[in-house]
């Protein structure tokens, strides 16, 4: 085999390399760019091959229309400006320098040059296209040599086109001489570099589709997508060599009845022949790429249809969980309002018609705390639907924190306890609380996130159960020592004998939304996100859930969650401390009185403010209301007060600014006066927030008596103070 027969069977090589490198990665991430690239291969394929078999088969080259020899390379030279064009950023596109255009008067040198040795047709147009590659790939490269600080991508097709076209000016121009030997000729090493571009194409162009920073998001490819890569390399292979063979053969035939053809060439026939099997090779190709194009789209349609399913899967979702939402919150709202109804009636009805007999006007005013009662169960409920969906919007966020502090396992499970034991007698259930005796009484974790854990399971655990018991078991697995200190796994049980959960159904227990056998349990109230905020709680405390349950049974939850141990002292016996607390209940009692004290309370909402007197009604606060930042400033500068309740979201005038102005106004009364922070916004980081803002406190709203009182505690002047118990003279001072 020649050197130019070696060059010759390496450039149909390198041509199946490149159209397989090509169908691999549009296969893998479809773009135009690989179909103007496989097309470009294709066309060199179609030329390269007829011309290679022939050489390789009769020793010379093909005698047959310069047109038709060249018509692959015709095709490749339109193709590829084309290509340029298409993977050219704007910059490039809108840039152009003189130099670009260096290649014109070179080009018609070698254009006159090689005239007489090349097909009339067939020079004008590989010239004219060979000239416009070269200028605007030269124009691409010095469009990057000037910008290449703004961090524009390298121009890797343009450099890969404009070697190509370089080495073809080299082929064309070293066949217009004679050289010693074909070793010496530079034609054969220019084609070799031709032929590796067919390689570098790929490379190039995979290159540029790449965005910098980040990896090619290649799509998944099925079964018989990846088939096609070795089918087709297979059918190539077989239809190359089988064209070989073939015209071996025709040569053969033809040479046994050569003497009869006259002055006619017979082997004309063989380089028509193999331009045919060129053809159907290239047509092979072409159908190959338009099939694996037609599956990708079909898998994308697919996968189109997919996300669409779980689009509409997940807008239904949303759509029941608004539903059943506008119904959870709906019926605690409208208890609110019946209650209130009853309570007014009632009231006025002792206003104007005071029963005389003592034992009568009781069981009115019992009737009114059972209907304040009601309320405040209502409210409770709603806020605690809206409490979950915040908790859940947060965890989904990953913007819930953990509060670590110390607390008493006696308080949170007789807290808990305390308002299960009411719900569980309202249904007639028999609620029991088995503690084990040796657990720490004094842990660290966090509280809150602790009794929301108990709360959930507990109020899931009632809400589920018709008849029987439930039952609430906590122990420990044990202390042991870690870097903390001392960890004890609190080990929480809740038993019922409820209606039970399917098998079918575990897997959803603690999805979102999730809501098991919803047609039995559509009057359940309930958001379906307390078993999934109790499951995420728990495993951000490194710890886990598991659930037993037999259907039409009952059900069994344990939570074990590992808490810091603080001290060795037990819990005790905590059955007989509960059942003293649910004995000793009473009328909750102010925690302090401030006669001589004067507060001011700014919110825009009557109601609000009639609430905050209501509630320190029994302190004997002296207080003033006010409804706009504007009028708090005014009262600001007329009174002085310990302590001023600020709402902090108001129409003109917010509480931030309000305070400052309090603070800094030349004629304010109240510069050092604490100020607390009134507001409904209850995410986490509000209070940090509110803090750095200037405010000396923070308070939530729905406002806790209890809390509330606590707050002004903190703020209020010891000296106005007076505790329960404490003696007061008759100056008001204890």
């Amino acid at each position: 085999m020649s050197f130019e027969q070696f060059g010759n069977m390496f450039s149909v090589l390198m041509n199946v390399a490149g159209l397989m490198m090509c169908l691999y990665w549009f296969v893998r991430k479809p773009n135009r760019a690989w179909v103007y690239a496989m097309i470009f291969l294709l066309a060199h394929f179609m030329s390269n091959y007829y011309w290679s078999i022939y050489v390789l088969v009769m020793g010379e080259d093909p005698t047959t229309s310069s047109l038709l020899a060249y018509f692959g390379w015709n095709v490749a030279f339109l193709v590829l400006p084309i290509l340029q064009l298409r993977v050219m950023s704007p910059d490039e596109r809108h840039f152009f320098s003189p130099f670009a255009l260096l290649p014109i008067p070179l080009n018609i040198y070698q254009f006159f040059l090689y005239l007489p040795y090349g097909g009339l047709f067939s020079n004008i147009w590989q010239g004219f296209f060979a000239t416009a590659i070269a200028c605007i790939s030269l124009n691409s490269i010095l469009c990057y040599v000037k910008t290449r600080n703004q961090r524009m991508r390298p121009p890797y097709v343009a450099l890969v086109s404009f070697v190509y076209v370089l080495t073809e000016y080299t082929m064309w121009t070293s066949s217009c001489f004679d050289w010693p030997s074909q070793w010496t000729d530079p034609y054969n090493y220019a084609a070799i570099l031709n032929c590796l571009t067919y390689i570098l194409f790929p490379l190039a162009i995979r290159s540029m589709l790449t965005v910098p920073g980040e990896e090619i998001d290649y799509k998944d490819t099925n079964r018989l997508q990846m088939l096609f890569r070795p089918i087709y390399l297979i059918a190539v292979s077989v239809g190359c060599i089988g064209g070989y063979f073939l015209a071996v053969w025709m040569r053969h035939t033809l040479n046994a009845g050569i003497s009869g053809t006259g002055d006619t060439d017979p082997y004309r026939v063989i380089a028509v022949v193999l331009f045919v099997i060129s053809v159907v090779i290239v047509s092979f190709s072409v159908t190959t790429v338009f099939i694996v194009s037609s599956l990708q789209k079909s898998a994308e349609s697919e996968e189109y249809r997919r996300a669409m399913n779980v689009a509409e899967r997940a807008n239904n979702a949303k759509s029941e969980f608004l539903a059943s939402m506008s119904h959870e919150i709906r019926t605690p709202i409208s208890s609110v309002l019946g209650m209130n109804e009853m309570i007014m009636r009632e009231s006025l009805r002792a206003r104007d018609v005071l029963p005389d007999d003592r034992e009568d006007i009781r069981s009115v005013f019992a009737d009114i705390c059972n209907y304040a009662g009601n309320i405040e169960s209502a409210g409770n409920s709603l806020l605690a639907l809206i409490g979950d969906i915040l908790d859940f919007s947060k965890i989904e966020a990953g913007k819930l924190e953990l509060v670590t502090g110390e607390y008493r396992l006696s308080s949170v499970l007789n807290d808990v306890s305390n308002m299960i034991s009411f719900k569980a007698g309202g249904k007639g259930l028999d609620f029991r609380v088995e503690v084990e005796e040796s657990i720490p009484e004094r842990l660290s974790g966090d509280e809150y996130r602790v009794r929301q854990i108990l709360t959930n399971l507990l109020n899931n655990a009632v809400k589920y159960t018709n008849r029987g018991s439930v039952l609430l078991q906590v122990s420990t697995g044990g202390i042991r020592e870690t870097e903390s200190g001392k960890t004890a796994d609190l080990i929480i049980r809740v038993e019922d004998t409820g209606i039970g959960i399917k098998e079918s159904d575990m897997d959803i227990l603690f999805t979102r939304f999730g809501r098991v056998d919803p047609d039995r349990n559509n009057s359940v109230e309930g958001t379906g996100l307390g078993l999934t905020i109790t499951k995420s709680l728990a495993e951000m405390m490194d710890g886990q859930v598991e659930v037993k349950s037999v259907y039409g049974k009952g059900s069994v939850f344990t939570v074990t969650i590992p808490q810091t141990v603080l001290s060795d002292e037990p819990i005790g016996d905590f059955r007989q401390k509960f059942e003293q607390s649910i004995d000793s209940k009473h009328a909750r009692e102010e925690s302090f009185r401030a006669r001589g004290a004067k507060i001011l309370v700014v919110d825009d909402t009557l109601m609000n403010l009639i609430v905050v007197k209501g509630l320190l009604k029994g302190t004997e606060l002296g207080i003033d209301t006010c409804l706009s930042g504007e009028e708090a400033v005014a009262m600001a500068e007329r009174h002085a007060y310990d302590v001023i309740l600020m709402d902090q979201r108001m129409p003109e005038m917010d509480g931030v600014t309000a305070m400052r102005l309090i603070r800094e106004g030349s004629r304010s009364k109240n510069p050092t006066t604490p100020v607390i922070c009134l507001t409904a916004d209850a995410l986490t980081g509000a209070r940090e927030r509110y803090l750095a803002d200037g405010f000396d406190d923070y308070l939530s709203k729905p406002i806790d008596a209890a809390l509330l009182e606590k707050k002004l505690l903190a703020h209020l002047p010891a000296e106005k103070i007076i505790r329960p118990g404490q003696d007061v003279d008759h100056s008001g001072q204890a």
